[in-house]
């Protein structure tokens, strides 16, 4: 690797980035429910909190079917509800449109890529397999890779360290709060995608760019870290 270039970054969040998961997390979540006889949940009901993971799918379900939430052990059901996704997280859940095109586009335009998801990184990892993406990807990081996640910046941080890299310029995509707060703190260029599950208007958060859907991301990553 040559020490003194500065190697251009694009870092992806994942769910409602470049994948849409919510089904398949939604089923996992009403066969859990189903299991603790709970009355399942519409997607209306719960599409919303897709991106804030599973702890906060189930908290929801839980009160929304007015249970007293003291005598509830959280972590249990959350790793319930892991073994249970682990069953169903390849059914539904798809790539969005241009994802394979716009990761091609970037390779030939030297943009070195990551992943930077909340998501454990043993789905993570079987996601950009099966979808077969892994091979753009020079380091990938789920939540429990290391000891903090998105929002905090180390995250970014840690991943980029991992790829071997010294000296980058780098745009962040995401879908979330987690990931602009994430881009900046720590002051990297920002693209927001409106397709994924945010509880936020993302007009906020003064991205570069604000995206409806993925066609024409490459051109505007290029266009930031070649500017």
């Amino acid at each position: 690797m040559e020490y003194n270039k500065v190697f251009k970054i694009a870092a992806f969040d994942l769910d409602g980035t470049l994948l849409d998961s919510a089904d398949d997390l939604i089923y996992s979540l009403n066969l859990l429910l189903k299991e603790k006889n709970q009355s399942p949940m519409k997607k209306s009901n719960i599409y919303r909190l897709v991106g804030n993971g599973a702890l906060a799918m189930i908290r929801e379900a839980y009160k929304l079917n007015s249970n007293n939430e003291k005598d509830i052990d959280w972590k249990k059901l959350q790793e319930r509800f892991l073994e249970i996704y682990k069953t169903q997280f390849l059914n539904k859940s798809t790539l969005y449109p241009h994802t394979k095109d716009t990761l091609k586009s970037l390779r030939e335009n030297n943009i070195k890529m990551i992943v930077v998801s909340n998501k454990p990184s043993y789905f993570v990892n079987k996601i950009l397999e099966h979808y077969k993406i892994s091979k753009y990807f020079d380091a990938v990081s789920g939540g429990d890779t290391f000891r903090y996640r998105k929002p905090d910046p180390k995250h970014l941080f840690s991943t980029i360290e991992q790829t071997g890299i010294k000296k980058y310029s780098c745009c962040f995509i995401g879908d979330s709060i987690n990931d602009a707060l994430c881009a900046k703190k720590a002051n990297v260029r920002l693209i927001l995608l409106k397709h994924g599950y945010s509880l936020h208007n993302l007009d906020k958060f003064n991205a570069d760019y604000v995206l409806s859907n993925l066609k024409n991301l490459a051109s505007k990553i290029c266009k930031l870290l070649y500017e």
